[in-house]
Formats: structure tokens, sequence, C-alpha cells
């Protein structure tokens, strides 16, 4: 989905983005020119430098999503069985995607507006699912655009971690949202079970790491009276993806000519490489061995399912991290 904040401004290195607390601790990791970071004030992780991609970026790195329509995510139906939800009136979704949500949003009663920056994905969530009002805009440029035009919830799932500047994207939230209105938000929980790096949890394409004491604290401070967080609990495709993690052998390690086919290492890439990595179609002996690194995925399944009850025990959590807010009076 496109993603929608404003490249660039507003970003100071050392500088929590969450609550403008300083400090320079010890990098939490390093991964090329970044460094994360930890704020002891609300407990945010966050990544430096930060400069967001352009919509052309997301575009190039996400255009395989935007010819088909994806299953809901677990914040979307968090989020349509809450009994804490306003569960009709008008809702406004940012980064919207091909309209999975928006569509079963629309299903449940609401009235639907989204952005997203995609011109794929936008196309295909107004010709394949007849979402006739999708723009083409970010969140400030919606909010600055369409000055009277408030809603009852503001969505926006798998977005707020990619913010480089997450209190000017809050700000232009609370302008489209009418008095008492709600959010509606997921995010990869760090808390999450993982036997290795997440590929996408890293910058230029996530900039924030939260836990959910760190996003009580964000939306506590920015206005908002949290209703419901929720973590998703972990399941067997979670399970079977970290137990094939957890038994890497390196064979299958993708390549193009000597480049990593990687997206944490992709999306590094000037736009001209990261293309050539992308366009290339893999032959040969590279085939075989990813072949046989998704056999050895399925693998894992019958494992994760053994595993479960102790996984359940111990409280292992999975990717997703919901909550509902309000604002408050």
């Amino acid at each position: 989905m496109g993603v929608s904040g404003s490249p660039g401004s507003g970003v100071e290195a050392g500088v929590c983005p969450a609550c403008g607390a300083g400090g320079r601790e010890p990098a939490i990791e390093t991964y090329g020119k970044y460094e994360l970071r930890g704020c002891a004030e609300c407990g945010l992780q966050y990544w430096d430098p930060r400069e967001m991609p352009d919509a052309s970026w997301y575009e190039q790195m996400y255009g395989g999503r935007d010819e088909r329509l994806l299953p809901l995510e677990p914040g979307h139906k968090f989020f349509l069985s809450d009994r804490l939800a306003p569960g009709k009136g008008e809702l406004l979704d940012f980064g919207c995607g091909t309209g999975n949500f928006l569509a079963a949003a629309r299903a449940a009663g609401y009235q639907v507006t989204g952005t997203e920056l995609d011109r794929n994905a936008a196309r295909f969530a107004k010709e394949k699912l007849g979402l006739p009002r999708v723009l083409p805009l970010r969140v400030e440029e919606f909010a600055r655009q369409h000055p009277t035009e408030k809603f009852d919830c503001v969505t926006f799932f798998e977005v707020l971690e990619h913010q480089a500047t997450p209190l000017e994207f809050m700000e232009s939230v609370k302008a489209c949202l009418r008095p008492r209105g709600y959010v509606a938000l997921s995010v990869p929980n760090r808390e999450r079970w993982q036997t290795g790096p997440d590929v996408f949890d890293y910058p230029p394409n996530h900039f924030l790491r939260w836990n959910a004491t760190a996003l009580r604290n964000f939306l506590a401070w920015q206005g908002f009276e949290v209703l419901s967080v929720k973590e998703q609990s972990v399941g067997v495709a979670h399970a079977a993806q970290n137990i094939n993690m957890a038994m890497r052998t390196g064979l299958t390690k993708p390549a193009v000519n000597g480049a990593s086919t990687s997206f944490r290492d992709v999306m590094q890439m000037p736009s001209e490489q990261a293309a050539a990595v992308l366009a290339t179609k893999v032959k040969g002996r590279q085939r075989a061995l990813q072949l046989l690194g998704k056999a050895k995925h399925l693998a894992c399944f019958p494992l994760a399912v053994v595993a479960m009850p102790y996984l359940k025990v111990r409280g292992y959590k999975g990717t997703y991290l919901y909550c509902l807010a309000r604002l408050r009076d």
C-alpha cells in the first residue's frame, strides 16, 4: 500500500520522533547508513536517518501487490469485529492499497473514502471493487485540500511504522476527525517472535518500531483515549516461517549477478540498480535452489503444528499490534 506521510522534512537525528526526547544511547542495531535508537521516555525504537521515499519508490517495491485483491490483514479483522468501534459513519482510510479493507468496511455499513499514492493500486480499487473515492493524496495533502471534510473514523493500517515524522502525520490525521472521532491502526509488533531479521522491517521501508507501551504513550500524548489494544498471538504460518528461518542453511540465499535480491538489500539500492535486480528473471541453479527453499518452508508446517501448544503457553506473539482510540474532549 502507498504510504501517506511526507518525505523529508522535520527530521532531527538523535531526537525521538514520537515524544521529542533527546539522548544518544548506543545504537541497538545498525544496517548500512542507518542506526536504530531506543527512547527511554516513551519506549519507541526509531531509525536515524529518516527520509521517506517518494511514491515512485513504493510503486517499484510493492508493484507486484497492485494487481490482485489481497486478503484482509489481522488489523482489519480486529477493527471490524471490535465492539468498541463506531460500527457506522464516515470512514477515511489512509494507505488503502487495492481497497480490500475499504470494501469490507463498506459492506459493514461505513461510508468509505481512501487515499493511495500507488496509482496501480488505486486503479484496481476503483475499477475492480467499485470504490470511486480513492484519492492520490498524502495525509497532509488531504487535510489541506479538504479542510471542511471531517470523518467519524480515520484508519491507517500498516502505515505508522513508515513515517519519518509521526507527530506531523498525527496532526494531519486529527485535522480530518470530527470531535470525539476514532482512529484505528495496526503496526508490526516489535515484540513478535522472530528467529531472524524481518526483511521488510528496515529503512527506508520502516522507520519506527512499536510495542504496546510505546503506542499507548504516543496516542495518549496526542490527545486520544485508548479504547482497545490487541496483540496478535502466534499462528501456524508465523511459526513455520520462524522455524524455517531458524534452520536456514544459506544455500538458497537469492542473488542476481552477484547482487542480493533480498528485499532488505534491494530497497537500499539506487533506483536503477533496484529496477534491474527486480526485472531479472531467475534461471537455472538459482531457480532450483528457490524450489528447494520453498519445499523446506512447507516441511516446517508440521513442525509448527506440533510446536503450537508450547508457543501458546509461552505467550509468543504474532506480527500485528492493533489499537483503537478516540479523541478526548
